[in-house]
C-alpha cells in the first residue's frame, strides 16, 4: 500500500469519526389478514383512526393547515407529533409527512394501505433520514406495535 493510500484511509476514517452524517432509512413492514378490504379499512382506514388502534397513540385530532389535513398525535407518554396527509387513495392508502416531532429525524413519509385481493395485505412503508441510527429500531418498533394491535383486533373477532 502506498503511503497515499494510508494517508487516504487514514483521513476518510478521521472524517468520519469526527463529521455525523445522515443516514436514510426505509422501514417496510406487511400484515396478511384473511378480510375484506371495506371492512378493515373503515376500521383502521381514516387518517385519525390512529389512536383506536395504535397502542402508543392515546389521542388524534385533525385540523386544517396550510389547505391540507393534519393529525396531531399525543404519545401515551404525553409526546406530540404533527403529520400532514399529502396523498390518498380513497379506501386504500394515505401517505403523510411529519411537519413536527421531538424525534430526531427529518423528511419522514410514510404510506400506510390495504391491497385487496383472497386475503388482505396492510403494508405500512416509511422513509426517513436521522444522524442517529437508532431511530431505524425506534420506527421499527411503532410500526410493527401498531400492526400487530391490527391483527389482535382482527383476529379477536
Amino acid at each position: 500500500m502506498t503511503s497515499i493510500s494510508k494517508f487516504s484511509g487514514l483521513a476518510a476514517s478521521l472524517l468520519c469519526a469526527t463529521t455525523a452524517w445522515s443516514a436514510d432509512f426505509q422501514v417496510k413492514r406487511s400484515l396478511e389478514l384473511p378480510s375484506a378490504t371495506p371492512q378493515v379499512w373503515h376500521l383502521i382506514g381514516d387518517f385519525c383512526d390512529i389512536d383506536d388502534w395504535h397502542p402508543k397513540v392515546s389521542s388524534c385530532s385533525l385540523k386544517v393547515m396550510d389547505g391540507s389535513l393534519v393529525r396531531v398525535l399525543t404519545t401515551e407518554t404525553g409526546d406530540q407529533m404533527t403529520q400532514k396527509r399529502i396523498a390518498q387513495e380513497k379506501g386504500l392508502s394515505y401517505t403523510y409527512k411529519t411537519v413536527s416531532t421531538n424525534l430526531p429525524i427529518e423528511n419522514f413519509t410514510a404510506t400506510f394501505s390495504v391491497q385487496p385481493g383472497e386475503s388482505l395485505l396492510i403494508e405500512w412503508i416509511a422513509n426517513f433520514s436521522s444522524d442517529d441510527p437508532a431511530m431505524e429500531r425506534v420506527v421499527v418498533e411503532d410500526i410493527e406495535g401498531g400492526l400487530s394491535a391490527i391483527e389482535g383486533i382482527f383476529l379477536s373477532r
